[in-house]
């Protein structure tokens, strides 16, 4: 009894003691591995639903071609809505001439009157869609075809500052502006880990992540410095294209990095975005409009076979 109030005494001493060490500031300037860590986004319903289906790979093959409007569109709905109707039911979209849509008369001359244009999508996101509405429906059917053992990849293309680095990467502010990116690392560890419960396969998260950047689309390890544990640039050998007589043109030599946990991955992306060409201060313009990055999860599978073998 006596020893265990001294132990509570000392421990008092201790906490009301002041600090003397400093607060270290952030190491990154986005904290993606916090937001997961304290408040993962939910996972969707037909992610969770896939965790017994081992060899069902939906769109297995197949390119999806989805359209998200850029939301700078909902701040003048009036000019917007006259030349463009969205129709997320049917997955299309209509254009009409915007010099012909401004009054009636333009429509009632004849010869002067241009057709609308109807495009179709394999999904169509509205100006009001949520960045959750976005993330679910572009990267859950991905993760679980990756999970069962094919590639999946998520590409976003389109003008400069439409929002491609929101959808992709969104902010870590909130966990309802969280982009594809955080999503898909936090769903894709919350399958790999209902899988593992359920059918005892082990598996492995790699994480790499490479810059495309200027004019001459140069190549770069975003994660070299995290990797050779130093802040100089150029530590590892350079990241370079190689032409594989199977798979094609692959990218070598980039790092990948062991991420056992979704706020280690996550991590790794805080490190990723640092590093871009575009976050540096003497960064040129045409650097930053031409900085693309390539973030990859690799998913390896272990099975136990009876002899305690792995595989």
């Amino acid at each position: 009894m006596s020893a265990a109030q001294k132990l509570n005494l000392s421990s008092k001493k201790k906490k009301h003691r002041p600090s003397t060490s400093s607060v270290e500031p952030p190491l990154f300037a986005t904290s993606f591995s916090g937001i997961l860590q304290t408040s993962p986004p939910p996972a969707p319903p037909c992610l969770l639903r896939a965790v017994n289906k081992v060899k069902d790979t939906p769109g297995l093959g197949k390119v999806k071609v989805m359209l998200r409007i850029c939301s700078a569109l909902a701040r003048d709905t009036s000019e917007s809505s006259s030349f463009l109707k969205v129709d997320p039911r049917k997955k299309q979209i209509t254009l009409y001439d915007p010099l012909t849509c401004g009054g009636q008369n333009a429509f009632q001359k004849r010869g002067s009157q241009v057709p609308p244009k109807m495009f179709a999508f394999d999904a169509v996101f509205p100006q009001d869609a949520s960045q959750a509405e976005v993330c679910a429906g572009t990267v859950a059917e991905v993760i679980q075809s990756v999970v069962n053992g094919a590639d999946g990849c998520v590409f976003c293309f389109g003008h400069a500052k439409l929002g491609k680095s929101y959808t992709m990467i969104g902010k870590d502010d909130s966990m309802q502006n969280l982009g594809i990116i955080p999503c898909a690392i936090s769903w894709l560890f919350k399958l790999i880990n209902e899988r593992k419960e359920k059918t005892g396969a082990r598996f492995s998260v790699r994480i790499s992540a490479v810059e495309v950047w200027g004019k001459d689309e140069n190549l770069r390890d975003l994660l070299s410095e995290v990797a050779t544990g130093s802040l100089q640039d150029g530590q590892s050998p350079g990241v370079y294209l190689c032409e594989d007589p199977i798979c094609g043109t692959q990218l070598q030599n980039q790092s990948e990095l062991r991420a056992p946990t979704a706020e280690k991955a996550a991590f790794f992306l805080d490190a990723a975005i640092a590093s871009r060409r575009n976050n540096q201060q003497d960064c040129e313009e045409d650097d930053h409009r031409n900085s693309h990055m390539l973030f990859t999860l690799h998913i390896y599978q272990y099975r136990l076979e009876k002899s305690g073998k792995g595989g």
